[in-house]
């Protein structure tokens, strides 16, 4: 089928990630199976892949595009990455050989306008992965408060006019005008400085975006249950796109790297910590200029790679 969306670091991935031929691997967010493709193809016949997303379209295009593929190679299940072990569960599955999730939103989701992601496209104010869970971004903005929107856009999008941003939103909001994305677009660029305004709006968009999925939270616990389902020697694999859930990802991979938390000034290790994880390349890896050039979208992804122990 007519591809929909590039996906990023594809060689890279694989190359950090399949580390046996016979494992069990998780894609958490398989999307348009760009990542699991290859998974599959550096798979033998006893190797199996498990895919994940809260996208039905991205699953149903998955199936299609794994399709070729013995159907006992590979399983599909609806839902966020963060459930992984529920489905791990269902399979009697105890332990996998590697994890990767891209934490990126999918091009087909930014270009649907009806979808709400986008400042460029006119629609619903609706933001979910998932239609069928959770509040609406309409929602969200129309049941806030003024601080509590600001202290989203400041957390979330690292936006420094998050006040003034926050007071305009809940105006409109007040006045029932908060219902569209170009509504909200309207919002933002009337209470800043046309200057950085494209990335002002990207930032805010992407402020509610994560609010609106729980994101974070959702990153968090994957990261936890990830340290647990790993085997020895399996690989987790994590895509980042902005500096606050790479920030999180780098924080963890650290954390978990180190055989002592013990204050300096200790003399001796009282905590008894050991190291759980090994981080292959510490500042992670970008994507080629080449890369770059014929998809422009993947210039912000990092890619970070930690080896269980």
């Amino acid at each position: 089928m007519q591809e929909i969306h590039k996906t990023v670091l594809r060689e890279e991935t694989i190359k950090n990630l399949v580390m046996n031929k016979e494992g069990i691997y998780i894609d958490g967010t398989i999307g348009f199976a760009g990542h699991a493709e290859l998974i599959l193809k550096n798979l033998n016949e006893n190797g199996k892949l498990i895919g994940i997303d809260l996208d039905s379209y991205a699953l149903k295009c998955s199936k299609n595009n794994l399709s070729k593929f013995p159907e006992k190679s590979y399983s599909l299940y609806k839902g966020n990455f963060s459930q992984f072990p529920s489905f791990l569960k269902k399979l009697g599955i105890t332990k996998v050989d590697g994890l990767v999730v891209d934490l990126g939103i999918s091009s087909y989701q930014i270009d649907s306008g009806h979808r709400g992601f986008s400042y460029m496209n006119d629609g619903e104010l609706d933001m979910r992965f998932d239609k069928s869970k959770g509040i609406s971004a309409k929602e969200l903005l129309n049941d806030i408060d003024e601080y509590e929107l600001g202290k989203i856009i400041k957390d979330f999008g690292e936006e420094k006019a998050y006040r003034i941003i926050a007071k305009n939103i809940i105006k409109y909001s007040n006045e029932g005008n908060m219902n569209t994305t170009y509504q909200l677009k309207d919002a933002i660029v009337n209470a800043t400085s046309p200057k950085y305004i494209n990335k002002t709006l990207s930032r805010v968009f992407q402020s509610i975006r994560i609010k609106v999925n729980n994101e974070i939270e959702n990153l968090n616990l994957f990261l936890q249950h990830a340290l647990r389902y790993l085997k020895s020697g399996g690989r987790l694999v994590v895509i980042t796109f902005h500096s606050i859930e790479d920030s999180i990802v780098k924080h963890f991979f650290k954390k978990n790297a180190t055989n002592c938390i013990c204050p300096h000034s200790f003399p001796v290790c009282i905590c008894d910590e050991k190291a759980k994880l090994k981080i292959i390349k510490s500042k992670g890896i970008l994507p080629s200029k080449n890369e770059i050039r014929s998809n422009p979208r993947a210039r912000s992804a990092r890619l970070r790679i930690a080896e269980c122990l």
